[in-house]
């Protein structure tokens, strides 16, 4: 084209110059630029790519492009340019930021949730600012030395104008969720005390109020995050007049609470049950007095629990021992007192200490600041004193105690009652409680010998388990075997002499003390079991006699108004002799079985005093049996009882004479007296269905026909 505007000498050719050289420029500019904004393409793909809370990282090498634009470009280091360059990063932040957000769900969702977002956003954009002025300051750094340095001098406002706005109303929205969510935490305040209830109702009140306010937020469908709309903005400001009502209502609420808590502890919980609350400056302003009082409250605690270290010292110092929690050792009780008293007074001064600041006036930061240096120290200085020296002592003595009481016999025999008892001496138990209660304790390390003592203190456990069941069921032998039954168990009851011996003399240490402890207790275990089976073959004999205590001859039917029944008489005489037939067999089966128990020789004396005595229970049984049937008679036939006769005789006439039937006459045969001879005489001969078990007594049975009366029937 410049060549035919050349031959034909054309007026256009300087105007077309020019034309062609802007062109050869703003090319060679656009090469440039293109050339020096191709790696910035791939960190805003970087970040449109992430989620925007993964952002962060991006930021700074974002910056660190733009600088090198800045630096070695030749075309766009010119501010204008820079500032559109930034302009346009943040437009992207703050649409990326809108998406992460989604703003009209902002304030209808979880309201922490949605404070997190935001307080997320926050941070990552003021971030992004931060890293903006931090290469704005650092960027001579990028120059070669020699090298021109041209400074970013203008105004940071023409960059973050946008965003600055964007972030002004993400603080909107970032305080009233905040706010929110503080004034949630007043549906689970409750209050104690006289006026509990009156001010929680008020507080109940307050937050209705707050949720019909917060209400409104939710119904609307407006963006929040919309810089164009006004709308939230008086929304907002409504809002806040309500919630800075409802906070001096509040403080007024605290101030009433806090003068009707009874002690420092109930104040405590009411500071931890308003929380964050208590940061809210017209709250803050309510409750900074209050502070003043609270450690006033606490210095009188401070006191009494000076007042409490001296009399426990004074105590102890009388008693000779400290005085301790009811079912725990000397030891660690006075350590576990101590721990106590340290925290009562330890507790509430670190309660102090996550007091908000804000909340603080001045007075009582000082006078906060003078209990810290003077009486607190003192009084927890005294204690650790205290904790350190009574276990000191403890270590130095309880080495020796505890060896001394490990070398002690196991068993121990009262020399009257032979009765015997576990020897595990109390000191040994109670150095086990000690270093069970101690080995949690930071105090120091617990002495070597108790250490192992307390490392085997299952198998002290179970050996004196099993020491006690032995030992108890040795001394049920002693206690309920009979006078007659001593010498038959003597050789039993002392557990084979040696073995008794033995478990005397035997420490806790003793090799093979395991095996002698299993091999004792089997032999108690086995000589109860026989001396009970006896007792209960004697209970048996006991039972078996008793069941003979019946009249064997009664009336008719057993009804008062008929005669005694001499028809079935003699069916009866049979089953009661045959019951007394198998009952001897019975008791002469069980004190054979006793033999065998109680391990006696039968030509013993022993034994045979034994045999007599189950002998005279056979011999009461035949008594009571006896007495019962002639009892009988006797009451049924006493004029005096008025009853229905027992017997029936006739008078019958026999011309010319008149006779009794049955005869009346003594000596008659078949009359009268020989009939109730007859029964008198059946009734004492079952007392010779039994032989007699003392047959060293030369008696077969126990019915004696020596002296020919009825009352010699029983030797």
């Amino acid at each position: 084209m410049m060549e035919l505007l050349e031959r034909v000498e054309s007026s256009y050719i300087p105007a077309f110059k020019t034309m062609l050289m802007d062109v050869e420029a703003a090319l060679t500019e656009a090469q440039d630029v293109r050339l020096h904004l191709m790696p910035l393409k791939c960190r805003l793909e970087d970040i449109e790519r992430v989620e925007f809370s993964e952002v962060k990282p991006f930021l700074l090498p974002l910056l660190h492009v733009v600088c090198l634009i800045w630096v070695t470009s030749k075309h766009y280091n010119m501010p204008v340019r820079i500032v559109v360059l930034l302009q346009e990063i943040c437009n992207l932040l703050i649409e990326q930021a809108l998406v992460y957000l989604s703003p009209e769900d902002l304030l209808k969702g979880d309201m922490e949730e949605s404070l997190g977002k935001v307080r997320m956003v926050l941070g990552i954009l003021n971030t992004f600012k931060e890293a903006f002025e931090e290469r704005r300051e650092k960027l001579h750094t990028y120059y070669e030395p020699g090298q021109e340095v041209r400074e970013w001098d203008f105004n940071s406002t023409m960059v973050f104008v946008r965003l600055d706005t964007f972030l002004k109303r993400l603080e909107m929205v970032e305080d009233l969720l905040a706010t929110a969510l503080d004034l949630m935490k007043l549906e689970k305040i409750e209050f104690s005390g006289i006026k509990g209830k009156t001010l929680g109702q008020q507080v109940l009140d307050m937050y209705e109020e707050f949720q019909e306010a917060y209400k409104l937020f939710s119904e609307r469908t407006y963006d929040c995050l919309d810089l164009t709309n006004m709308d939230f903005e008086q929304d907002a400001f409504g809002f806040q007049q309500k919630v800075e009502d409802i906070d001096r209502r509040l403080g007024t609420v605290f101030i009433q609470a806090f003068d009707d808590a009874s002690d420092l502890e109930h104040a405590f919980k009411l500071l931890d049950m308003f929380g964050s609350l208590l940061e809210r400056p017209v709250i803050a302003a309510d409750a900074a007095d209050k502070y003043s009082v609270l450690i006033s409250m606490f210095s009188r605690a401070l006191d009494h629990a000076r007042l409490i270290y001296s009399r426990h010292i004074q105590t102890e110092l009388k008693l000779g021992s400290p005085p301790v929690h009811k079912n725990m050792p000397p030891v660690a009780g006075a350590l576990c007192w101590a721990r106590e008293l340290r925290a009562r007074i330890q507790v509430p001064f670190d309660q102090f200490r996550r007091i908000p600041h804000l909340c603080v006036s001045v007075p009582a930061k000082l006078l906060y600041d003078h209990l810290d240096s003077f009486s607190l120290i003192n009084l927890i200085f005294f204690l650790c004193r205290y904790q350190e020296k009574l276990y000191a002592d403890w270590s130095q003595t309880v080495s020796e105690k505890s060896q001394y009481n490990l070398t002690q016999p196991l068993i121990r025999r009262d020399p009257e009652t032979k009765l015997v008892t576990v020897n595990f001496d109390p000191q040994l138990v109670l150095v086990l409680r000690e270093v069970s209660y101690l080995s949690g304790s930071r105090l120091g390390a617990i002495p070597p010998p108790a250490a192992e003592i307390c490392s085997s203190k299952e198998s002290y456990r179970q050996l004196a388990a099993n020491l006690e069941l032995m030992v108890n069921r040795y001394n049920k032998v002693l206690k309920t075997v009979l006078e007659w039954g001593k010498g038959l168990t003597e050789g039993a009851q002392e557990l084979s002499p040696a073995a008794l011996k033995k478990s005397s003399q035997s420490s806790h240490f003793l090799p093979g003390v395991w095996d002698h402890i299993s091999m004792v207790m089997d032999d108690v275990h086995d000589l109860e079991q026989r001396i009970q089976k006896a007792k209960n073959n004697v209970e048996e004999i006991q039972t078996i006699v008793g069941s003979w205590a019946s009249p064997i001859f009664v009336r008719r039917d057993c009804k008062t108004e008929s005669l005694l029944s001499l028809e079935d008489c003699q069916d009866r005489l049979e089953r009661r002799y045959s019951l007394v037939r198998e009952s001897g067999q019975r008791i002469h089966l069980l004190v054979k079985e006793n033999q065998s128990l109680l391990l006696a020789d039968p030509a013993s004396d022993i034994w045979k005093a034994y045999v007599d005595y189950v002998d005279e229970i056979v011999l009461d049984g035949f008594f009571t049996a006896i007495e019962c049937s002639l009892k009988y008679l006797l009451e049924n036939t006493d004029p005096k009882a008025g009853l229905a006769p027992l017997f029936e005789v006739q008078l019958d006439l026999v011309i010319p004479d008149l006779i009794f039937q049955p005869s009346l006459d003594p000596g008659t045969n078949d009359g009268f007296y020989d009939m109730v001879e007859g029964l008198l005489h059946d009734i004492y001969r079952i007392s010779s269905l039994v032989p007699r078990l003392a047959e060293h007594s030369g008696f077969l049975h126990y019915q004696v026909r020596g002296c020919g009366a009825p009352s010699c029937w029983w030797q």
